[in-house]
């Protein structure tokens, strides 16, 4: 099985999520599809590995905010995976702000306050502008395209690449794990953690995640799976960032 990071993420203030494709038994597996403004890069990095799009069979969102979905709908003879509570949620909230027709969607606006326990303005701002401009795929959310495929609990999307649940940052968030993979042709086999925003960065891992929980649903819960998923997990990919070995007596820098 060969991982590849094909864009790394980046956090405040322009949020791009880091895609990640995982070749696993003659499946092409994308985690996360990235900021919809990073389409073309992203066709090109798949070109680089000798893909198109229609190659790919699964698309993974860790969850459906803006930043990690933005170019689904590129991939058109994949599944989509997502969290069952996700999907749900997120269908819930486009049908209101479809009806919201209040100004700049000041209603849409306050039901994100009301479902983030400690979001920041800027980032409900955000929200809505990039809503706005990636309709097109949340309104196949709110149609509940066939192409989705809702999991709860753990998911196996091939015998090497483990879907689980890691709620928190949002109530459906999950990640993936890569058994066995290689970043290259002749690396050694790691389990490797794509965390999605589960984790947020390297400086994040070792750090007080503060700044992290101004994006979380629920705080609480999204504490006890970062701790868990710290003592379980050596190699991480966070939702913004690249490959990361976390051991004490390594620094946190870019492997090969």
């Amino acid at each position: 099985m060969l991982l590849n990071v094909l864009l790394q993420g980046s956090g405040f203030p322009r949020l791009r999520s880091t895609v990640t494709l995982v070749q696993s038994q003659q499946r092409n597996i994308l985690v996360d599809s990235g900021l919809c403004d990073d389409a073309g890069r992203l066709v090109l990095a798949l070109k680089d590995r000798g893909l198109t799009p229609d190659d790919v069979d699964v698309v993974v969102a860790t969850h459906l905010h803006y930043d990690h979905c933005g170019n689904h709908l590129l991939f058109r003879n994949a599944q989509y995976v997502v969290g069952a509570k996700d999907f749900v949620e997120n269908a819930h909230f486009i049908e209101a702000y479809h009806q919201d027709h209040t100004p700049g969607k000041a209603a849409t606006s306050e039901l994100l306050r009301e479902h983030y326990q400690t979001v920041k303005e800027f980032y409900v701002r955000s929200i809505v502008r990039e809503v706005t401009r990636n309709i097109g795929f949340y309104n196949r959310v709110l149609e509940r395209d066939s192409r989705f495929v809702p999991v709860d609990g753990s998911h196996w999307l091939t015998e090497e690449v483990e879907v689980l649940p890691t709620p928190g940052h949002t109530h459906g968030h999950i990640s993936v794990v890569a058994h066995r993979a290689r970043t290259d042709d002749e690396g050694t086999p790691r389990k490797i953690l794509i965390a999605g925003d589960a984790l947020f960065t390297r400086k994040t891992l070792v750090e007080n995640a503060e700044r992290e929980l101004q994006l979380a649903q629920d705080t609480e819960l999204y504490s006890h799976t970062r701790s868990k998923l710290l003592r379980e997990y050596r190699h991480i990919i966070p939702g913004h960032d690249c490959l990361v070995d976390t051991a004490p007596s390594e620094p946190l820098e870019k492997l090969s």
